[in-house]
């Protein structure tokens, strides 16, 4: 005989309250109960990530609290978590429909996602209008001002930093960006002179390092970046950004095999790290193993479609592979994401030169030189499209003698300094024969 339950009295008791309650407030209480049970569970998935799970739950806690703004915010997380980051970017905006006015912490969610998804302009957008209605802390207003001017837009980045500077002169990250900006300006001398500031009076401060490392390197210096990134305080020599670097100096001092053994320790501890995943397919492709470069990128861009370093790589493979036309479209690809992507200008302009587009090469090295990412190389290569085309000789002469600083002897450099010269109109000289007035008389 199967084993009967009975109520305990205490139950009874709790129970009764529900049973002498009308209908309605008793089907509230259960739908405010099950939203709880819904939200307690989608959390717990997130926790576990099991993202597929998480978003069914909240989904249902969101629709049976289509006004509650909690599950939303859950869901856009879960969203994003599972790497769709466009049903996240329309659950954070129906989320904002249910606030009045503009709640600064899902406008700062949004812009995030839309750095994700490659549309930058958005993203400057939004952060913009929160900055003036005051809504960005400092650190918010740095991280937009260097947004901006790696988009090239200078001005607004300095508009933006303006207030900061005129109220806090002396920050070191302030003044970072400050370099940084001025390094997109082409203003290097201002901004060396600036980073060398900082440096010596916060000789730990990991931004500056970084910034001055990668200017370094841009230079051809390459042993002098080396020794910025070794002075890189502990705590920080593990992060993405310090070993990616790493990686990029040692692979231009010829050290391929030290710059994979960086990333793969990066690796180990973050193996879903899609930025160092394309890294290390960059840096493995360098060395020839094709096949491994691929299956790395293609696991980056599994986890990030629209990384752009990932889609970069993907294009290097494909030259390597003797498919310029794919690769050309992966560099536009990346360029769409991130237009003023440097890595993928800079192999782009070299495919334009080679289909005989000289117009566009040329304007594809404008770009990376006030993107301030251009190296030597590159700014000869300008200078000597501007010799071709006689246009913009000053400037040619400028950057093709900043070349030959580096290297006096290099027959290349020479020769379009030799062309400039040759195509530069010659000033005319006062006459020096008899001055002849001529007139009549009165």
């Amino acid at each position: 005989m199967p084993q009967r339950f009975f109520p305990r009295p205490w139950t009874l008791v709790l129970l009764l309250p529900l049973a002498c309650k009308d209908p309605e407030t008793a089907a509230a209480q259960k739908q405010a109960t099950q939203v709880q049970s819904s939200l307690s569970e989608g959390r717990e998935a997130l926790t576990k990530g099991n993202y597929g799970r998480a978003i069914a739950a909240l989904q249902k806690a969101s629709n049976s609290a289509p006004e509650s703004v909690e599950p939303l915010l859950l869901l856009a997380e879960a969203h994003r978590l599972s790497g769709n980051s466009g049903a996240s970017i329309l659950t954070l905006k129906q989320a904002e429909g249910l606030l009045p006015g503009s709640d600064p912490v899902i406008q700062k969610q949004l812009s995030d996602l839309y750095l994700r998804e490659g549309q930058a302009p958005l993203a400057i957008t939004t952060l913009v209008a929160l900055r003036d209605e005051g809504k960005l802390t400092p650190d918010d207003i740095l991280a937009l001002a260097r947004l901006q001017a790696r988009q090239g837009h200078a001005e607004e980045a300095f508009t933006t930093l303006e207030r900061t500077l005129r109220e806090n002169p002396d920050d070191a990250a302030t003044k970072t960006v400050e370099a940084e900006i001025l390094l997109m300006k082409g203003e290097e001398l201002l901004a060396a002179n600036l980073m060398d500031r900082v440096l010596q009076n916060s000789p730990s401060f990991t931004a500056a390092r970084l910034l001055r490392a990668r200017y370094f390197l841009m230079s051809g210096f390459s042993d002098l970046a080396e020794a910025d990134l070794q002075s890189v305080p502990p705590a920080d020599a593990a992060t993405t950004d310090v070993v990616a670097m790493k990686a990029r100096v040692l692979m231009a001092l010829g050290r391929p095999a030290e710059a994979e053994a960086a990333l793969k320790l990066l690796l180990e501890d973050d193996a879903d790290n899609a930025e160092a995943l394309a890294w290390l397919a960059d840096i493995v492709r360098a060395q020839g193993r094709l096949t491994d470069a691929q299956q790395s990128v293609d696991r980056a861009l599994q986890l990030r479609p629209r990384l752009a370093r990932g889609l970069y790589v993907r294009g290097r493979v494909q030259e390597d592979q003797e498919d310029v036309r794919a690769a050309e479209d992966s560099y536009r690809f990346a360029l769409k994401t991130e237009p003023a992507f440097g890595p993928a200008l800079s192999r782009i302009w070299r495919l334009y030169l080679k289909a005989g587009k000289k117009p566009e090469a040329q304007a594809t090295l404008e770009r990376l030189v006030g993107l301030g990412e251009a190296s030597v190389e590159e700014k000869a290569a300008l200078a000597g499209l501007y010799a071709q085309f006689q246009t913009q000789l000053p400037r040619g002469k400028k950057l093709i003698d900043e070349a030959l600083q580096r290297e006096p002897q290099n027959p290349e450099y020479l020769r379009i300094r030799k062309a400039i010269e040759k195509a530069t109109p010659r000033k005319k000289g006062a006459s020096s024969g008899p001055i002849i007035i001529r007139g009549g008389r009165r």
